[in-house]
């Protein structure tokens, strides 16, 4: 069923060659339309579609019902004859926050954020307990394909994202921020930079390196097209401090900490855990030798094949596997002291951590911006080993141990470090072999995770929105007026070339004078240049064009800086 009743675009009906069609004004497409659909679109804005059905059948047939409503839900599916979106404000009786935000996330499911068990990557995972803490300071709106109410503060919109530039100003009404996830491949939101009207968007980052350079890539792209009221957030400083190396503004990446359900995730009966383990797979080695835990997937960028190493290193430690599959791995021979202990239910996981003495994260994939499974694992006071690189070590601090990596210039396929297997085995054995030590990295792990909370992280989310919305106020547009003359040579001058100068005028391009007395005032030609550019181009475009005209970085940045002054104290 579609929903009905629906708000039309606006449609010019008329018939040639014996056949109806539709003009959708607001699309500029022609649909052809048969004699029942003719019929159905006079009901489609005052009734149910029940009660459409029920006039219909006194005409038609069931098959030749269904068949229209089957022609009508594709047209909607690519926005053609009814509205998406429109009436936004008056699409629900919503909460009583008064703040909305708008959650485009394309190519995900919008219920697979409210069913945790169908949630494996992290990234989604941790989106998914985000949006659950969120609600308790706003209303969400998912762009979807129908009008629904998900749960308390929690909605599905028809808004498709071929339709938000066309309803930036209905989206500017109702949300005060857009929120979305950085997906390399996406380029659907480079275009809403242009547009004022829109109100501040976020971008989540997950990936700020790897796959061949081009996560990077595509987060320059952004940062470039960004307003001055746009941002990124990442779980750890480390993308902040990763990308200040390469751009000349690094106040548009935002720290926005994962978080832990330390309810769920705590410290539980040890020996009990590991017996309920080894129960369940059959294997009593677990209650009596020392484990090392890995939980994640099974893959090359995850560490597997280190972890592999760790274990032919250390045959007289147990170490157990926790996650959907082997992959390729479950083809070969493995140590016998590596134990695959199943994938299981995510209220089942703090029982497997708990099974654990270490928890080893050998990760190596340029997407560790945080660690999830590391916190949980603190979470429930099992002491962590993490390779040194990227986000990781931030999230332990203290209460774990940090072993050697290798960390490359350049990513390979993915890949960006490459993890001691002997350092992390001196590692591993120097916690199980020091119970003083164990006990007291186990009582930090828990104390640090419990500083780790998705209420803190939907906090700062909204006072990131309110930042940005102080930003959003303070952007001023490029209203002056320059030329480019030439300057004649002096005579005494060895060259005769004529040389390029910069003029600014004593007026702006309403014509109002906003200068003191001299009517034109000489810049220098790159402070000229610059101006220029500003007129139709954000200050990070314009820092791109610096850093390759200006070889003095310091001055290049100077020059943006002053132009950029000379804007802000005349608009």
């Amino acid at each position: 069923m579609l929903g009905f009743p629906k708000i039309l675009h606006q449609l010019h009906i008329f018939q040639a060659g014996g056949e109806f069609y539709a003009a959708d004004l607001e699309k500029a497409r022609v649909v052809e339309l048969s004699a029942i659909m003719m019929d159905t679109l006079k009901l489609v804005e005052t009734q149910t579609d029940d009660a459409i059905v029920e006039t219909l059948s006194a005409s038609y047939e069931d098959d030749e019902i269904s068949e229209a409503f089957e022609r009508f839900a594709e047209l909607e599916k690519e926005g053609l004859l009814f509205n998406r979106g429109e009436d936004l404000r008056y699409s629900f009786k919503t909460e009583s926050k008064w703040r909305k935000l708008l959650v485009v996330i394309p190519g995900i499911n919008v219920d697979s954020f409210f069913d945790i068990e169908t949630v494996s990557a992290g990234t989604n995972m941790a989106l998914s307990y985000m949006i659950r803490h969120l609600v308790e300071y706003t209303d969400l709106h998912f762009a979807g394909s129908r009008n629904r109410k998900i749960t308390n503060g929690v909605y599905e919109v028809d808004i498709g994202i071929d339709d938000l530039i066309r309803l930036r100003s209905k989206i500017a009404e109702t949300y005060y921020g857009i929120l979305t996830l950085h997906q390399e491949h996406d380029r659907w939101l480079l275009p809403l930079y242009q547009y004022p009207e829109f109100p501040p968007i976020l971008v989540q980052c997950h990936a700020p390196r790897g796959h061949a350079g081009h996560a990077m890539n595509s987060i320059f792209r952004h940062y470039a097209a960004m307003r001055d009221c746009d941002g990124f957030t990442a779980p750890s400083d480390y993308v902040r401090d990763f990308y200040a190396d390469y751009v000349w503004d690094p106040s548009f990446f935002h720290t926005l900490p994962n978080g832990v359900d330390s309810k769920l995730f705590r410290p539980m009966d040890k020996a009990a855990a590991k017996h309920e383990i080894a129960e369940e797979i059959g294997d009593d080695r677990i209650e009596i030798a020392p484990t090392v835990g890995y939980l994640s997937r099974v893959q090359s960028e995850k560490g597997a094949s280190v972890y592999l190493k760790l274990a032919e290193l250390n045959p007289h430690l147990l170490f157990l596997i926790a996650g959907p599959n082997l992959g390729r791995y479950a083809s070969r021979e493995l140590p016998n002291n590596l134990v695959y202990v199943g994938f299981h239910p995510r209220e089942k996981l703090p029982v497997i951590y708990n099974a654990f003495d270490v928890y080893c994260f050998p990760s190596m994939s340029g997407e560790e911006t945080f660690g999830l499974t590391v916190l949980e694992a603190m979470a429930c006071g099992v002491p962590p080993i993490v390779p040194n690189f990227d986000g990781v070590p931030s999230v332990v601090g203290d209460a774990g141990l940090v072993a050697d990596a290798a960390n490359f210039d350049h990513d390979v396929a993915t890949l960006v470090s490459y993890p001691c297997p002997v350092d992390f085995s001196v590692k591993i054995n120097s916690l199980l072999n020091n119970t003083e030590m164990w006990d007291g990295f186990s009582e930090r792990a828990r104390q640090r995770a419990e500083k780790f909370t998705w209420h803190k992280t939907a906090e700062r989310i909204v006072k990131l929105f309110e930042m940005l919305h102080q930003k959003k106020k303070l952007i001023n547009p490029n209203k002056l007026l320059n030329v480019f003359a030439p300057t004649p040579p002096v005579e005494d001058e060895e060259s005769q070339e004529l040389k390029c100068r910069s003029v600014l005028l004593s007026m702006n391009a309403n014509y109002e004078r906003c200068l003191m007395r001299d009517a034109v005032y000489p810049l220098r030609p790159e402070d000229g240049v610059v101006l220029s550019i500003l007129k139709n181009h954000t200050p990070r475009e314009a820092e791109s064009i610096l850093a390759e005209l200006v070889a003095d970085d310091t001055e290049a940045k100077a020059i943006l800086q002053r132009v950029r002054g000379l804007i802000d104290a005349t608009t």
